[in-house]
């Protein structure tokens, strides 16, 4: 009796277990993760090609490996298909193989323009996943990964602000891995169409609905250009972006200069005051040597001018 019944159970639950899969495995999400996978080789294949890491933000690499590591824990407790498997350490690999070659090509780096603070986007994720009351250390990590990857991209985006010649590369990698975040939009509200309130992400729709504004801000701002090479600007949000990220750089180093009595190393906590001045020194040294030359070159035209002829 109790084998047939497991098997009745089993004839009526598998329609609708395929069904979930097939709700669940929509052409939104597989376009989104292909297109991720796209996103992050062409990066890692411009700047192989290229031998230079210019346009492209150490930190923006930084956070997706904290993202991808935290995320995908589940590879060590949970069988995975190998889907899932295959693009959770590929995700791994390539951010990792990105790092590398920043240390690699660290003299074509642009730091000064790569200038987001690392601590205050990391940090209140952190505390928030810290205090969301997941069960065990898995879900408190895919929770702050869920919150971190909406901000992922912000020190990318302030490196394109800030450049003073926009790598068209660079812009290649932002449209392809912020837009395949929009198609996971996409999959989420064809999710919630077909299953109404028995599916619900919050902690995710948060995150990507914060991404997806930042990201189509950007795009406006792109689409308004009609060359990519050049200084693209800042577009009203992404003015915000910037001045929080001097606003941050100056209260870190307000704060570890009284705490610590020196800045955190490697640029995690942004510049500061001392870094504005140290900028404006070179600067000015710069015009000095301008001017100097100008000089010259006005003295030698002066003494061709009184010649013998």
């Amino acid at each position: 009796g109790r084998l047939l019944h497991h098997l009745v159970g089993a004839f009526h639950l598998a329609p609708l277990a395929e069904a979930m899969d097939y709700v669940s495995w929509n052409v939104f999400r597989l376009l989104a993760d292909f297109l991720h996978l796209a996103g992050m080789s062409f990066g890692l294949a411009a700047i192989l090609s290229s031998r230079s890491v210019a346009g492209f933000s150490r930190k923006t690499q930084v956070l997706f490996q904290v993202v991808f590591v935290s995320r995908y824990l589940d590879i060590f407790t949970q069988r995975q298909g190998l889907y899932l498997l295959f693009f959770k350490i590929t995700f791994n690999l390539i951010t990792a193989f990105m790092l590398w070659l920043f240390h690699k090509l660290h003299h074509s780096y642009e730091a000064s323009a790569d200038s987001c603070n690392l601590l205050a986007l990391v940090v209140p994720p952190a505390i928030i996943a810290l205090f969301s009351g997941g069960m065990g250390v898995r879900e408190e990590a895919w929770t702050f990964s869920e919150l971190l990857e909406p901000l992922a991209l912000i020190p990318q985006y302030i490196v394109c602000y800030r450049a003073s010649k926009v790598r068209p590369a660079a812009v290649i990698y932002v449209l392809a891995v912020g837009g395949y975040r929009t198609l996971y939009v996409c999959n989420w509200i064809y999710k919630r169409y077909v299953w109404h309130g028995a599916y619900h992400d919050y902690t995710s729709w948060i995150g990507g609905a914060l991404e997806c504004i930042i990201f189509a801000d950007f795009l406006v701002r792109i689409s308004q250009r009609k060359e990519v090479i050049g200084a693209i600007g800042a577009s009203p949000l992404g003015r915000i972006i910037l001045q929080i990220d001097d606003s941050a750089g100056r209260f870190s180093e307000k704060v570890e200069l009284r705490t610590f009595g020196r800045r955190i190393p490697f640029g995690l906590s942004g510049p500061g005051s001392q870094d504005d001045e140290n900028k404006k020194k070179q600067w000015d040294v710069s015009d000095k040597l301008v001017d100097e030359e100008e000089c010259q070159l006005l003295t030698l035209s002066g003494d061709g001018d009184n010649g013998t002829f």
